[in-house]
């Protein structure tokens, strides 16, 4: 099993090298729910860095695109080293398509979020020489190991982080604050907290960028006291350190590259950075009640 982190700073890619194995990284304009926005100068730069280190990158391209933006996504992949890019993680089939008729299709990992529940989705785009897909993240542990068993391509998993429960296409806080007559000073903002009445200990993050409105769970998935039984059967497990910084992916990716439960450290991690961690959906399985007549 691989190691992958999102980044903040390219200053930090040597740094995080030591402790994982790859980076995901993108550009607002293609990816959603980034860390941060990279140039393209700056995604070309990071790939040669990441060559030179034998290290592995990824570019991240998760936005629903439609035909404007997929014909500007051609012409910002013209501009990158997709020879050295090891993939390009995207979450809807036309995307996948428009890489597939730029003989790109190897690099593709199709991340639908939460569509891919079993082995048949999962190995469905197999036909099309896909590099690899993403479990969707509300499934249980014993799912995950069941799809693992009959994976045709690469299996990723989203192994550490806040996990996104909400999205929409609307730029919601943008309208909150036009309707209160106020600039929105908030956009792209990765400190801002939506609290329920009813829930007022459980904050969660909420973020407004290109692509529309996200919010995440309030407790940091964890899969850390799962490592060992994840390790033969994931292929890459990313860390996500949004809403936080590139320490944070530092002292959390050195705890999984180690498989080590050093309590103490965890402790200190979750106080520091003033969090929770738990399990997810491993143990919680999704169920969708029809409304009784």
């Amino acid at each position: 099993m691989k190691y992958l982190t999102t980044l903040y700073d390219l200053n930090n890619i040597n740094n995080l090298s030591l402790t994982v194995d790859g980076f995901i990284l993108g550009n607002e304009r293609f990816g959603t729910r980034l860390t941060h926005s990279f140039t393209i100068d700056e995604i070309n730069q990071a790939i040669k860095l990441a060559v030179s280190l034998d290290k592995e990158i990824f570019l991240q391209a998760n936005q629903m695109l439609d035909d404007e933006l997929l014909d500007q996504f051609s012409v910002f992949l013209d501009q990158l080293d997709t020879n050295n890019l090891n993939g390009i993680i995207v979450a809807d089939i036309g995307s996948v398509m428009r890489l597939k008729s730029k003989n790109l299709s190897n690099k593709a990992i199709y991340n639908p979020e939460t569509l891919l529940t079993n082995k048949y989705d999962f190995n469905f785009l197999k036909k099309d020489g896909i590099f690899g897909a993403y479990v969707a993240k509300e499934i249980t542990l014993s799912d995950v190991l069941e799809i693992s068993e009959h994976k045709e391509i690469n299996l990723f998993m989203v192994g550490h982080g806040h996990l996104n429960m909400f999205y929409s296409k609307r730029q919601l806080i943008n309208n909150f604050m036009d309707y209160q007559n106020q600039d929105n000073i908030f956009h792209n903002q990765q400190n801002l907290k939506i609290i329920e009445e009813q829930r007022s200990d459980e904050p969660y993050p909420i973020l407004e960028d290109m692509a529309g409105t996200h919010v995440f769970r309030s407790k940091v998935f964890s899969s850390l006291e799962y490592i060992e039984q994840l390790e033969n059967h994931v292929d890459y497990l990313v860390i996500d350190s949004i809403f936080k910084d590139d320490l944070y992916a530092k002292k959390v990716s050195e705890l999984y590259k180690n498989k080590s439960i050093n309590k103490k450290l965890v402790k200190d991690i979750k106080a520091l950075y003033k969090e929770d961690w738990d399990s997810g959906f491993f143990y919680k399985k999704t169920v969708y009640k029809t409304k009784e007549s």
